[in-house]
């Protein structure tokens, strides 16, 4: 659990961050008021948007890949997570306040790799696990 608040936080504080880069701001008229929306919303989405894609994706690692093999399962979790940002950009139309395709495609990859890194990640000894992973 302690995993999933980490990710839901640094997901939130990395879209807040890179919505006040440059204009035009997705929720308000200027940086600070894009930054404060953009963290109240991201908290609430992020931790339904991580509920709904990571958990399952866990669930399915851990039960197709042994559990000795933690990187393996990062790596894979990060590859499947690159996909799915992949096909959502290519299928989804292009906003104004999205800077055109690749930049929108760079920053939901980054998002996904900062995911990967803070879910998935064994930061633990020798590759083993820290014991509030278990929990999990």
């Amino acid at each position: 659990m302690r995993r999933f608040i980490i990710t839901v936080l640094v997901a939130t504080v990395l879209h807040a961050v890179a919505c006040i880069i440059a204009p035009p701001f997705e929720f308000g008229h200027n940086r600070t008021e894009c930054f404060f929306f953009a963290l109240g919303g991201g908290l609430f989405g992020f931790s339904l948007m991580f509920a709904l894609v990571l958990l399952p994706l866990q669930w399915g690692l851990r039960r197709l890949v042994p559990r000795h093999m933690r990187r393996t399962q990062a790596v894979l979790a990060g590859l499947v997570l690159l996909g799915l940002v992949s096909a959502w950009a290519c299928t989804h139309p292009t906003l104004p306040h999205h800077h055109g395709f690749y930049v929108r495609w760079l920053a939901y990859s980054i998002l996904a790799l900062a995911a990967t890194i803070s879910f998935f990640w064994p930061f633990g000894i020798g590759g083993r696990s820290p014991r509030y992973d278990d929990a999990a």
